[in-house]
């Protein structure tokens, strides 16, 4: 028997989907589905509404991570609870329009909606993401944003895993509509890093001294430190990164998340296998998140 189920389809920056196109589910949707994201410090806000499962609501992984906030519900009756997406200016139109979306290349390509720009956010942000295995979260952001957001690309590798995050601003009407380049490793550079991931619970993978050849632009080793103090800390990374992961100014650890952690930097070969690196250019970045770079500026 045919699934009759029919769900608003709608991917939206503002307003309300119930004139949205109606889709007719299949077999395996007995649900429709509502989304909201939000972005600190970015005027981003997206709504997305359609066919899914009840199970997929169940496991969805709402909350906040880093500076991005989800959340997902879901009904199972024809054109159930159609989404109102309410966003909050700051200030007066400043004149710019620029796209805005947060999802997947699809859903965010050149022909992402748009949304008009209000008080200091004055330049258009597109952000596309990599992450490590089991860190994946949507790999596309745009939107308005302030002079806080600058253009910074930054490189991370734990093992075989490569990760990125490339944050590009500009000043013209939708102008961050451009497409999305594949951003590679590179060749070995010369640097050698300890490397390992842990999840924090006790494991013994950073314990082990595998070495990791650095390759392209990852000038510095990194260990990404889990714990307040001492008696509590865990190594949960090494790896290495680019030397843009390692400032503080670029607000990347508050951004991608990893609660109550810090990195510390070096730059000479191995120095990251001590608890605390002793090289002069050693950086401790104690911040509320991350940074095995689920990055975000």
């Amino acid at each position: 028997m045919a699934n009759s189920l029919e769900c608003h389809k709608c991917l939206t920056n503002e307003g309300n989907c119930s004139k949205a196109p109606v889709e007719v589910c299949k077999p395996n949707q007995n649900s429709c589905f509502s989304m909201i994201k939000k972005y600190h410090g970015l005027n981003a806000d997206t709504a997305k509404q359609g066919c899914g499962s009840s199970n997929a609501c169940r496991r969805y992984p709402a909350g906040t991570e880093g500076s991005l906030f989800r959340t997902m519900w879901c009904c199972s009756s024809n054109l159930c609870q159609p989404v109102t997406l309410q966003v909050n200016r700051d200030g007066l139109h400043n004149g710019l329009v620029c796209q805005s979306c947060i999802g997947n290349k699809d859903e965010c390509g050149f022909t992402a909606p748009s949304q008009q720009c209000y008080g200091s956010a004055d330049r258009c942000v597109q952000i596309s993401q990599r992450f490590l295995p089991g860190e994946e979260l949507e790999p596309i952001i745009k939107g308005c944003g302030n002079n806080s957001f600058q253009d910074l690309q930054v490189l991370y590798q734990i093992g075989k895993d490569f990760a990125f995050l490339d944050q590009r601003v500009c000043g013209q009407p939708n102008c961050n509509n451009r497409s999305f380049p594949e951003i590679l490793a590179g060749q070995p550079n010369g640097l050698q890093c300890y490397t390992c991931r842990d999840s924090g619970r006790g494991e013994s993978a950073c314990h082990k001294g595998q070495i990791l050849r650095c390759p392209g632009a990852m000038n510095r080793c990194v260990r990404i430190i889990k714990g307040e103090n001492k008696t509590t800390a865990v190594t949960v990374q090494k790896g290495c990164a680019t030397e843009s992961m390692c400032r503080r100014d670029t607000d990347i650890y508050f951004r991608l998340k990893r609660e109550n952690s810090h990195a510390e930097c070096c730059k000479s070969n191995l120095c990251n296998k001590a608890h605390r690196p002793t090289s002069p250019e050693l950086v401790i970045l104690l911040s509320s998140w991350w940074v095995v770079f689920k990055v975000y500026q």
